[in-house]
């Protein structure tokens, strides 16, 4: 039986993690044969989190011991409002029998017409298992 692992994401603006309610969060995973798969599409509630999403990961065997297999399952995860720079992580990891938060900070959109579509990239470097 192939492994679970579990993910919610929760949106906030500035430092001081104020929630970001309606931001469109979405999942996606590229599959072996190179496509992308859309996995979930959520909005976010009053308090900036999604629903918890099930991901197939690996089995937990590949985590526990030295292998060539990855450990883990690779998604990638963009938030956006109309209000905010949109943001993408890549490679986001989730482990089996493990439940994964990604914070996604937001930043406000400048109020210059000529700078509204920004979008803020971060790559997860695999981790040196």
């Amino acid at each position: 039986m192939p492994s679970q692992g579990y993910l919610f994401a929760r949106v906030f603006t500035s430092d001081a993690m104020i929630p970001v309610e309606d931001a469109t969060v979405t999942v996606t995973q590229i599959s072996p044969e190179g496509l992308v798969e859309l996995l979930a599409v959520w909005l976010t509630d009053e308090s900036g989190k999604t629903d918890m999403l099930m991901v197939p990961t690996p089995d937990l065997a590949a985590s526990q011991a030295p292998s060539e297999e990855q450990p883990f399952a690779s998604v990638n995860i963009t938030a956006e409002h109309p209000l905010y720079e949109r943001i993408i992580v890549r490679d986001v990891q989730v482990f089996p029998n493990t439940v994964s938060e990604q914070e996604l900070q937001l930043i406000p959109l400048n109020e210059f017409p000529e700078v509204w579509d920004q979008t803020e990239s971060f790559d997860v470097p695999p981790q040196n298992l």
